[in-house]
């Protein structure tokens, strides 16, 4: 499958960063061999050699013009490893003494040295050896020659040519193995990816793109991708479910003006039947303008569209006001509503979100809570932070129902004849969203909602803007 179009995996990013790698490590490896192969076989050394060569020979041959061929003699002797061919030859070219079988043709007496081909006699067999060497002319009228075998150095060029040689390829086989191994791998990742991204387009959201728990670039990518994917679900989801609730909410207000306007049509026979069939539609009309009006209310609120005007809050003195404003509908309804709010707590927020939360959640409870009921609000801190606890006398709600009542216009069973839109917690929840704050229904007796202020939202006492 994935041989069948090679261009395409070997075009992967993957794949070029590892062809690059691969050049250069080739052209160091090169670089480094070819300067030692230029060490061993180059100028520099064979200069070395030519040095030597000259100054054995300008010795020889000062001794020979003293009458001395000490020089020689332990040249021709000491020369156990046989890099030092040395001889002495007649004017004809005959050997006289030395390692040495012939002398070179083309040698010039006084010559600088030069690179030759020589037998020697003590080696058996006897074989032709590379040398550089200069023959001079003795006082005698005989001819020295003196020479330095380059075989060290050849070896060693031999040497490192077979190492770039041998070495040199199977590191560019197993890179290149490598370099296809890491593009296809890729690649194939990659096509699964869009694989997956394909089904996601075709409407199949809980795809999720594939990763494998790696610090890898692609897997970080994909990690973050699934996280926008969730969110997407999550809000396609609950757009779906909003349009169903609308539906749904806006029905049955709309089906009563309908009916209410048709009656009034065919049975009104005054002008105050119509005025009063025309304010029960408008009634119900504002009824489901409300719904509206509330949603997107919540909808800014999740948008995070106040973010603009945060501010230092001070939560005693907004409960207290919260307290303030619902406690003549307390006592109107008989309920005891005892306010606790001595903590000096700070947070940075929108004061008039924070309110809202904080009035959605006394209304539910004078809402709710039957006659001769009481409400507690108490704000309290803790090295864990600061909490705001509404709690009151009423039905409550069953455990199962208490992580539904955030959603919008759910209603629960001993809530479904009291008047309302089912979007209070769900407002109360999107404020604390927004504000990094935590919410949640506790599992007492009666009903008993909180909001958590976690260390990190509160302001300390040093941190307060002058």
């Amino acid at each position: 499958m994935y041989f069948a179009r090679p261009i395409e995996w070997v075009r992967q990013s993957a794949f070029r960063y590892v062809v690059v790698l691969l050049t250069a490590i080739t052209v160091t490896i090169g670089l480094s061999f070819g300067f030692a192969y230029f060490q061993t076989s180059g100028n520099e050394l064979i200069k070395q050699i030519d040095d030597l060569v000259l100054q054995e020979a300008a010795v020889i041959s000062e001794g020979a013009s003293l009458g001395q061929m000490n020089a020689y003699e332990e040249r021709v002797r000491q020369d156990p490893r046989r890099v030092k061919p040395t001889a002495i030859f007649s004017t004809d070219g005959h050997r006289l003494s030395g390692n040495v079988q012939e002398l070179p043709p083309g040698m010039e007496i006084g010559a600088p040295p030069q690179r030759v081909s020589i037998i020697r006699t003590d080696q058996v067999p006897r074989h032709v050896q590379n040398a550089r060497a200069v023959v001079r002319l003795l006082p005698d009228g005989n001819i020295l020659f003196v020479g330095w075998s380059t075989a060290d150095n050849e070896q060693a060029a031999s040497m490192v040519q077979r190492g770039l040689l041998f070495g040199l390829i199977p590191a560019l086989a197993l890179g290149l193995a490598a370099s296809l191994f890491f593009g296809l791998n890729a690649h194939k990742r990659v096509t699964e990816m869009q694989r997956r991204i394909s089904q996601i387009v075709a409407g199949d959201l809980k795809q999720r793109l594939p990763y494998r728990n790696a610090q890898d670039p692609i897997d970080n990518l994909a990690q973050i991708v699934n996280g926008m994917l969730d969110e997407m679900q999550t809000f396609i989801e609950d757009l779906a479910a909003v349009g169903d609730d609308i539906a749904h909410d806006l029905r049955t207000p709309l089906a009563r003006v309908r009916i209410g306007l048709e009656r009034a049509r065919r049975n009104a026979t005054t002008l105050e039947a119509l005025q009063g069939a025309a304010d029960r539609a408008i009634s119900e009309l504002d009824h489901a303008i409300s719904i509206v009006t509330a949603i997107l209310r919540v909808r800014e609120i999740e948008q995070t569209r106040r973010l603009q005007a945060f501010d230092e809050v001070e939560l005693a003195e907004l409960v207290c006001e919260v307290g303030d404003l619902y406690e003549p509908i307390a006592e109107e309804k008989q309920l005891t509503l005892t306010v606790q709010a001595n903590e000096k707590l700070v947070v940075h927020g929108d004061r008039d979100l924070i309110f809202e939360a904080i009035a959605n959640l006394v209304d539910n409870a004078v809402k709710f809570t039957p006659e001769c009921g009481s409400i507690d609000v108490c704000l309290t801190a803790s090295p864990d932070g600061a909490a705001l606890r509404v709690s009151d006398t009423g039905p409550g709600v069953a455990e199962s129902e208490r992580s539904l009542l955030v959603q919008r216009f759910y209603r629960a069973d001993t809530s479904r004849h009291t008047k309302g839109l089912g979007l209070g917690l769900t407002l109360v929840a999107a404020i604390t969203k927004l504000h990094g704050f935590r919410f949640d229904v506790l599992p007492t007796q009666g009903f008993t909602a909180e909001i958590a202020f976690p260390p990190s939202t509160l302001i300390q006492g040093d941190d307060r803007t002058i």
